[in-house]
């Protein structure tokens, strides 16, 4: 059997059992009969292992040049290094495609093992149902629109290759890996979600949809950072974030996932909130149809938009029946969960409220500046475009706002405030302008030193609470401050855990302002041997060197560089900047050389070079502060949220103790 034989069958017996594993799972529901459950279970197995045969099929035909596959021919070589074969299968749209359906089909099954567990049969049926659903949808894009095992009548003999700027950083092989696992992930909560209001059980989905929300917003979180850190290595312009469209259609689920899960607290203490936490859960996994939509159709340009073709009508369809069925069950059920008691704006349950809210209006600002040049091209035919300026007049006031709240709300109480909390907040604002003032005396711009002043104010926040925590511990049980630190710590995951997250964002905003604030770029064409003096370097060219490699050929600029200066502090050593010149790729793709250090980052790219004699190349230098702190900050906040995650008696003990478990 050949491996596009293999990976046609495999796609089909997929769609075939997700079919059967909607209409068991709906039969489950409306029978009320169990056997039905059991074997929609067995089906989800079933379905994930028809959706590994089919990958393993199309890895295999990568592997072994087998060019017969259209989806072979069309994005690989058989020149490509093993480990851009490893990755191309997501490198287009068809194995884009497909890596999302498998890893839908692994959700699915492992919900089924919670069918009939912690999720109880009432809502089990129906949030299988809801998954299959899901799946049959991915699978019939691929069985009738986009396959990737079509075959090819004249195999040429070698491929097109992969797009160049997949196989020109490694980090492409984990970020696309990251996002699909974030997207995916957003389907289990809406499957919760669905199943709650079908099933009219209102409080308990929010538990465990609260623990799948957060795997999949660390996820998200984990592949937003890791794309930030491709952008900045292989793109040469020496930013990592330019809300470019598709950039923007991965933060837009991100923002709504986090406003649910502020809200969700509220819910499992209160049981306040649920029409909220039903509405973030459906727009969370609506966003994330609505950025592939946008990344797979075509409807856009953008550097990161590396498939399309003729499935968009189909994700728009798909995103307007996710919409219609999260929405239209909301407004069915509205009035049976209308909130009983009114909510305090200076209580924790407001400020969550609140914070929630602005993730919320944020997400909203997003899509209407990402699709504003689409609507006015629609109505008018002109054509316009939003770019950073918009997003950053916009986002700036929105990230101090939300570095405020994210601040107060854990030191407020719930329901009323009290002296303590009185206390607390002066701490706090005195910490806001003691950073803010430090930062003006040291001649820093007014934004860098409110920044520095609201990094003071939640570091205070975070110890306030920790401390006030280990205090009362401590002297109820007659231990000391650190013995009463870490049994806290280990019997408290969920509150230390958002503090480490809290911790990570408040350093990734002060990163950002840094960065954003004191990049300086210089441009200078050197003849080889000559030296630059800039910024505290010296930078001197030595003689360009040409390399043919097996999947491309590169222009080598060597450098030599030394710090004459404070300035430029950390930068020594020899570099290597390039240009890659790809057979498919009309113009060279730039390899910048970055060397981090913990307070400047010093990136040098090669511009251009002399192609006949190889006597002067033109580098262009970008020191930027503070770089490497924000992926410090990145991997903080995945860890806080590992901690979260991480298995202790904490969540049960809350679950058990809340007066709103269970219906």
């Amino acid at each position: 059997m050949t491996p596009g034989l293999l990976g046609g069958v495999a796609l089909v017996a997929a769609l075939i059992l997700s079919v059967l594993g909607l209409v068991l799972a709906t039969l489950a529901y409306t029978l009320r009969d169990g056997r039905y459950l059991e074997a929609a279970k067995r089906l989800s197995a079933l379905s994930l292992l028809a959706a590994v045969v089919s990958f393993g099929a199309l890895e295999w035909a990568i592997l072994t040049n087998d060019f017969s596959v259209s989806y072979v021919a069309n994005h690989s070589s058989a020149n490509n290094p093993l480990w851009v074969k490893l990755v191309t299968p997501w490198a287009a749209l068809e194995g884009s495609i497909l890596l999302w359906a498998m890893l839908q089909t692994a959700y699915t099954w492992l919900v089924s093992l919670r069918a009939g567990h912690s999720l109880d049969v009432w809502r089990a049926p129906m949030a299988l149902g809801t998954l299959f659903a899901v799946q049959v949808f991915f699978f019939a894009v691929m069985v009738f629109v986009a396959h990737p095992f079509d075959a090819v009548p004249n195999p040429p003999p070698d491929g097109r290759g992969t797009n160049p700027l997949l196989q020109n950083h490694w980090m492409m092989a984990v970020h696309p890996v990251l996002m699909y696992l974030g997207f995916v992930g957003l389907s289990v909560p809406f499957a919760y979600a669905v199943a709650a209001m079908v099933a009219r059980r209102y409080q308990s989905w929010i538990f465990e949809t609260r623990w799948w929300t957060l795997v999949a917003w660390g996820f998200l979180t984990a592949a937003i950072f890791t794309g930030k850190w491709w952008s900045y290595e292989i793109l040469g312009w020496g930013g990592y974030w330019a809300w470019d469209p598709v950039e923007n259609a991965s933060i837009i689920p991100w923002l709504l996932a986090t406003a649910f899960l502020h809200t969700a607290q509220v819910q499992e203490r209160k049981g306040l909130f649920k029409g909220w936490n039903f509405a973030f859960v459906t727009l969370a996994f609506a966003a994330t149809v609505f950025g592939t939509f946008l990344t797979r159709s075509g409807v856009i340009q953008s550097v990161h938009a590396f498939a399309s073709g003729p499935v968009g009508a189909w994700f728009l369809l798909f995103l307007l029946g996710v919409m219609a069925v999260g929405l239209g069950l909301l407004a069915r059920v509205s009035s049976e969960i209308r909130e009983a008691g009114e909510v305090r704006w200076n209580s924790r349950e407001g400020a969550l409220l609140a914070g929630a809210l602005f993730f919320g209006t944020f997400a909203f600002v997003v899509v209407l500046g990402t699709l504003w040049p689409l609507v006015v091209e629609l109505v008018s035919g002109a054509k316009v475009s939003v770019g950073a300026p918009f997003f950053n007049q916009v986002s700036v006031p929105l990230g101090i706002f939300m570095l405020l709240l994210m601040g107060v709300g854990p030191v407020l109480p719930w329901r009323n405030s009290s002296a303590q909390v009185l206390r607390n907040l002066m701490a706090m604002l005195i910490a806001l302008g003691v950073g803010t003032l430090l930062g003006l005396l040291l001649g820093l711009s007014v934004g860098v030193s409110l920044a520095i002043g609201l990094f003071a104010y939640n570091l205070t926040a975070i110890w306030l609470m920790v401390a006030q925590g280990v205090r009362e511990r401590a002297r109820a049980l007659g231990i000391s401050p650190a013995q009463a630190l870490v049994e806290l710590a280990g019997s408290h995951k969920r509150r230390f855990g958002s503090h480490i997250v809290h911790f990570g964002v408040a350093l990734a905003a002060l990163t950002i302002a840094f960065s954003q604030t004191y990049r300086v770029t210089e441009q200078k064409t050197l003849q080889v041997g000559e030296i630059w003096q800039t910024r505290g370097l010296e930078v001197r060219l030595l003689p360009l060197e040409v390399r043919e490699e097996p999947n491309r050929f590169a222009a080598i600029a060597p450098i030599e560089v030394r710090s004459t200066s404070r300035e430029g502090w950390g930068a020594d050593g020899r570099y290597q900047a390039r240009l890659n010149f790809y057979p498919q790729m009309g113009s060279p793709l730039a390899t910048p050389v970055v060397k981090y250090s913990l307070y400047n980052d010093y990136y040098f790219v090669l511009m251009q070079f002399d192609q006949e004699k190889g006597q002067w190349a033109t580098i262009k230098i970008i020191v930027t502060p503070m770089v490497w702190w924000l992926w410090v900050a990145g991997l903080i906040i995945v860890l806080g949220t590992l901690y979260i995650l991480w298995p202790s008696g904490a969540r049960a003990t809350s679950r058990q103790m809340s007066p709103m478990a269970g219906d």
